[in-house]
């Protein structure tokens, strides 16, 4: 069973994370560079702001710790996430400028432990990623190899921000990158004790992990750019309600009802970044990127429509404008 956690990286995903596990019995230490998140995790402040985050600090009381100290909190767990940004470069790849840094201070305090310590990245990455400049960083700083002397899974999540904490302890499904059996499993196991539910749960290698994670997000955002089509048709289809036709192609399993609903576009920190990462990627190996492109430009045309509209009613000598 799984004491102990680390967690680099206190902002809107990592904060909760951490705060989520402790309330579930695990003793967490929280680690940031920025002593106002610290400070605040250490007096059961929200150091951002998530729904029910208050509340949960208060109820991990006691388990819950942060410090900007990452040799320290490597050496008292036995797991750490990495919980860093991996932002946008203007192309849609991501950099690793933040998280390789912190990748060779784990690698660092790896170097004087004895015990076998198991390396999580949550970060969303590119494939080839995790086993690549991650491990080499890790393995560079620390001495040891991957997979013998410490593992490395990518364990990314699937949350929206609002939900982040219930998206945590209640995923609809598990996805875990592993260097080996044993490091997956280990992660598992962690699951096992956080998780309020049951979920499904896909172990495989470092690359179709990270494919997969670009690939769920993507395929989201295609299915809402389908629904937000058909809403544009049906406005000019007198007695056509899109809310009564998603509805009702919803109910094929092979369609299902989730995020098939006609409004905007869809935004956020994840769906848009992810989709045009996918198009980078495909367009790096020289593969099609089609749908991912028809997607992306869709959405952009959204925000166009939706301008015209409120221009369109402006102009109107009544209406909801008075």
């Amino acid at each position: 069973m799984i004491k102990s956690v680390s967690v680099v990286g206190l902002g809107k995903l990592g904060a909760p994370m951490a705060a989520a596990m402790a309330a579930r019995g695990l003793t967490v230490i929280g680690v940031d560079a920025d002593s106002r998140k610290v400070e605040a995790i250490n007096e059961l402040r929200p150091p951002v702001f998530e729904p029910g985050l208050p509340q949960l600090l208060h109820s991990s009381a006691g388990r819950l710790r942060a410090t900007q100290d990452i040799d320290e909190a490597v050496r008292t767990s036995d797991i750490t996430f990495i919980v860093v940004a991996t932002p946008s470069e203007p192309s849609g790849e991501f950099s690793l400028r933040y998280a390789l840094p912190v990748c060779e201070a784990i690698g660092k305090a790896l170097r004087t432990k004895p015990m076998f310590h198991l390396v999580v990245l949550t970060s969303t990455v590119l494939p080839g990623t995790t086993g690549g400049p991650i491990c080499a960083a890790l393995e560079g700083a620390s001495g040891k190899h991957v997979g013998r002397d410490f593992g490395l899974c990518y364990g990314p999540e699937f949350i929206a921000l609002g939900s982040v904490i219930h998206d945590f302890l209640n995923p609809d499904f598990l996805l875990i990158g592993e260097s080996d059996p044993s490091s997956g499993a280990m992660l598992k196991s962690l699951y096992n004790q956080v998780c309020e539910n049951s979920p499904a749960l896909a172990r495989m290698n470092f690359v179709n992990a990270e494919i997969a994670k670009l690939a769920v997000n993507t395929y989201i955002t295609t299915k809402i750019s389908f629904a937000n089509m058909l809403a544009r048709i049906c406005e000019q289809i007198p007695k056509s309600n899109v809310d009564v036709v998603t509805k009702a192609i919803g109910l094929d399993s092979r369609i299902g009802g989730k995020y098939l609903k006609g409004a905007i576009s869809y935004g956020g920190p994840c769906f848009p970044r992810d989709n045009l990462a996918l198009t980078f990627l495909a367009h790096k190996i020289g593969a099609p990127a089609d749908i991912a492109e028809a997607t992306h430009n869709f959405n952009c045309s959204q925000v166009s429509w939706l301008a015209d509209l409120v221009m369109q009613q402006r102009e109107k000598p009544s209406g909801f404008w008075g």
